[in-house]
């Protein structure tokens, strides 16, 4: 599979612009590229040719949007509570979720998730729960718990895939989030 350039040129761009704009204005609706090319004026040899296949494409969506949201999330300052800032970045996660539910879709279905996606999600929890770790300790080490903290945010995307309600999800995520750093931030050391 073919994966875009990092300096991707006008063609590849405008699939891609469209590709992503057609993912968040149809939620529920699987991505075709018939739809693709022919929004963007272009044929299926050319999108292959730029993307290698659909879940080609998919992963240039996923990697420009995520990675433009990962950005998003390392320029914001921090506060003086890291675990409200570490909280901040987990609902941060699911509300881009919840505006970009046919991308996230599209990539459970495609299974496409990069592991640099989750490196980057990963880090940026990491360097918040270092901050968290140096007010609180930690039961298991950052790169653990970054990997707990995503896992777990992770579990309320797929309950919002699943269909469960705005309410049920907001209750839901506060209970894990509790649970969650309670147990990282327990004094005893786990087995």
């Amino acid at each position: 599979m073919n994966s875009p350039s990092p300096e991707l040129g006008e063609t590849a761009t405008r699939i891609l612009t469209i590709a992503s704009d057609w993912l968040d204005q149809n939620p529920g609706q699987q991505l075709t590229t018939r739809v693709v090319c022919a929004l963007a004026g272009v044929t299926a040899p050319t999108l292959y040719h730029h993307f290698g296949d659909k879940d080609g494409l998919l992963q240039a969506v996923a990697e420009r949007q995520l990675m433009s949201f990962f950005q998003r999330k390392r320029q914001q300052p921090e506060t003086d509570d890291p675990q409200a800032d570490l909280l901040r970045g987990w609902d941060q996660w699911l509300e881009f979720a919840q505006q970009h539910r046919a991308l996230i879709e599209a990539l459970q279905q495609s299974s496409v998730i990069s592991g640099r996606l989750r490196a980057n999600a990963e880090a940026i929890a990491q360097a918040r729960l270092v901050r968290l770790s140096k007010q609180k300790g930690l039961a298991i080490s950052t790169e653990l718990a970054a990997s707990a903290m995503v896992a777990a945010a992770n579990v309320i995307v797929q309950l919002m895939l699943q269909g469960y309600s705005d309410r049920q999800l907001r209750a839901l995520n506060k209970r894990l989030q509790i649970a969650l750093l309670a147990s990282l931030t327990a004094e005893h050391t786990t087995p």
